[in-house]
């Protein structure tokens, strides 16, 4: 059977002085967006609500969402990394940050959490998503 994108969702988190949110993985020694994959018959916005609670007890609020982009992106895993998928395909989602928000990493995915300026995020090694990475932010209207 021929390997396919795995449908995800990915969260742009802007603050109040236009800087977003990234964390660095342990388990993929490298920097990322919070994000993960739509499980089956779950829309872009509640897998997106799943996943920042799941990763940063972050309880999103309809009101937050600021955009939903059009265009997805993609960034292939590395070669034989994964059984099932070539790599992942992220539905972005841009969200205006509350300050009373939490962001505290819940599991293994992050430990430590940055507000950067998005032209930084090139400054960051987020490895084979780095090309994605940089296109949600463009999408976002934050490049």
């Amino acid at each position: 059977m021929a390997k396919i994108y795995r449908q995800a969702a990915m969260a742009v988190i802007v603050n109040q002085e236009t800087k977003v949110l990234i964390g660095y993985s342990p388990r993929d020694k490298s920097y990322k967006f919070p994000q993960g994959g739509l499980e089956e018959d779950e829309d872009i916005l509640e897998g997106i609500k799943r996943e920042l609670l799941e990763e940063l007890g972050y309880v999103l609020k309809s009101e937050q969402i600021i955009q939903v982009c059009d265009e997805k992106v993609r960034y292939p895993f590395p070669k034989d990394s994964h059984p099932i998928f070539i790599g992942q395909e992220l539905h972005v989602v841009k969200i205006n940050h509350f300050p009373e928000a939490m962001t505290v990493p819940q599991d293994d995915e992050f430990d430590e959490l940055l507000w950067i300026p998005p032209h930084e995020i090139v400054k960051y090694n987020s490895e084979y998503r780095s090309d994605a990475y940089y296109r949600a932010l463009q999408l976002c209207d934050l490049l």
